[in-house]
């Protein structure tokens, strides 16, 4: 049986969460921790929209409107935070942590779908019928009612997380953005009322992040068969953590990805989770100079970073584009979701090329 350290923090600053998402994620799996990995249950105060790894931030944002932005490190679609939602964050020592000594033991596509199930039994202690049809949306009846997500470190570090709808739901989304990117630059799929939904709703009465934090707890024990010990952060982990909120710097991770008019190349693809965008220049007509990649897809980071950098000055050929992608992706550590076929990167720069 694993035991693993649990958090709970209410009204947590989104810079010191993913401050300590970063430090857990570089200290896990270390010989001196005690504990296996760490499951972190937390909520932002007031309203926010949060984005994934991969989104475009927009170049003017309206702060006095109250509602804010953040990027989380996970990847995947634009949804809303803060008051009302629950996130949930678990960091592992490496992908399979809690089924295999083998990192590889899960392929990436069976990540969200193995732990996405203490979530499940959780609901399910409150007759709550949670399904996770795949992809990354959990639903009651088809409706949304959260959304999860994970991240892979460069030294082999897990981090799952989810986001829950709690005392609100995913349809407050367009008046949130509304007011954050009025230029429409982060392209999102918009979900309705009706094909949303809360725990609020559904179990008639509004839980404290405390109450979700326990139900929480007690479905990732019981389905996993593990053991948790509250933790509280040492001062030697505050410093840590302090140290990575320096290192965070929350204005320039949010605006890491934003539109570049040197990068005059663009082309979008629906895919199976929203979008996939390429912004990318030109040299000498025959060659990539520099290539961003943006939207909705779930990658490991260090795959989309390397992705990145080969692709500068290679051939603006399909077989070549297709090629280096597909050596970065043949290697077990590194995975992208959501955007079906691998060609669909290479057919994407394509369709951005001059005709």
């Amino acid at each position: 049986m694993h035991t693993l350290d649990f958090i709970v923090q209410p009204g947590i600053t989104p810079r010191h969460s993913l401050a300590e998402d970063s430090h857990f994620l570089h200290v896990v799996g270390r010989p001196s921790r005690l504990r296996l990995g760490v499951l972190r249950v937390y909520d932002f105060a007031g309203p926010w929209v949060s984005l994934g790894r991969y989104h475009l931030a927009p170049q003017h944002m309206h702060p006095a409107s109250g509602i804010q932005l953040y990027r989380r490190h996970s990847g995947g679609r634009a949804i809303p935070f803060g008051d009302g939602f629950v996130g949930l964050t678990l960091v592992l020592p490496h992908r399979s942590a809690l089924f295999s000594a083998d990192p590889f033991a899960l392929a990436p596509y069976q990540v969200m779908n193995r732990y996405v199930r203490g979530i499940l039994e959780a609901c399910k202690l409150v007759n709550v019928p949670a399904f996770y049809p795949g992809r990354d949306f959990v639903t009651i009846d088809r409706r949304v009612l959260a959304l999860v997500s994970f991240e892979v470190d460069r030294g082999g570090a897990l981090l799952f997380e989810a986001i829950i709808a709690n005392q609100r739901d995913f349809s407050v989304l367009p008046e949130l953005l509304e007011e954050v990117d009025r230029d429409g630059v982060i392209n999102v799929e918009m979900l309705t009322a009706d094909g949303t939904t809360c725990l609020a709703r559904e179990l008639g009465t509004r839980l404290r992040l405390e109450e979700v934090a326990e139900l929480l707890r007690r479905g990732f024990e019981k389905h996993f068969n593990l053991t948790f010990e509250t933790h509280a952060l040492t001062p030697l982990e505050e410093r840590a953590v302090g140290a990575a909120a320096h290192e965070v710097q929350e204005e320039l991770w949010l605006r890491q990805r934003q539109l570049r008019p040197e990068l005059d190349h663009h082309a979008t693809t629906r895919v199976q989770l929203g979008t996939l965008e390429v912004h990318f220049s030109i040299e000498q007509n025959h060659f990539i100079k520099e290539i961003t990649f943006t939207g909705d897809f779930i990658a490991n980071s260090p795959a989309i970073d390397r992705l990145e950098h080969d692709l500068r000055l290679c051939p603006l050929e399909w077989r070549a584009i297709d090629a280096v992608a597909a050596e970065i992706f043949s290697l077990p550590e590194n995975y992208i979701l959501g955007v079906g076929r691998l060609r669909t990167i290479a057919d994407t720069i394509n369709r951005g090329l001059p005709a």
